[in-house]
């Protein structure tokens, strides 16, 4: 595959931006968490509507750690977010085991919202500096 970029030397190792990627995705989720909890709090969001806030706030960590990764390893962009996504399901069910005693609940979803967050970050870093392609028509001289 040929780019037109000049290396610069300063892209990450894979398992560099997988860190990099994880340890965002888990300052996201703490914050995000905080968030959610004084939005309960507050009476701001309904005990009944926290399985949306809970979705939003998987699938914004798991952008957020996978656009981390892709932009620190800067190539094979689909490898490195699904790898982010793994990354970060992995620290999700670590501490699922580590604090809540291994009562997995509802992990399907999870990890079907830590992969669509991830990929969505791929499709953004794999478009870029690409735009569409124009067609030019020839117009013959009669």
């Amino acid at each position: 595959m040929v780019t037109n970029r000049k290396p610069t030397g300063r892209a990450a190792t894979i398992p560099i931006g997988l860190l990099t990627g994880g340890v965002t995705a888990l300052a996201s989720t703490l914050a995000l968490t905080a968030v959610l909890a004084k939005l309960m709090d507050g009476e701001i969001l309904p005990e009944e509507n926290i399985g949306y806030g809970v979705m939003m706030l998987l699938l914004v960590s798991s952008f957020l750690g996978s656009a981390t990764a892709c932009g620190r390893v800067k190539r094979r962009y689909l490898l490195t977010a699904a790898l982010s996504g793994a990354v970060y399901v992995g620290i999700l069910l670590s501490i699922t085991a580590l604090f809540f005693g291994g009562q997995y609940s509802a992990v399907g979803v999870t990890v079907l919202l830590a992969f669509c967050g991830s990929l969505l970050a791929a499709m953004l870093f794999s478009r870029e500096g690409k735009g569409r392609k124009s067609r030019k028509t020839k117009v013959k001289n009669r």
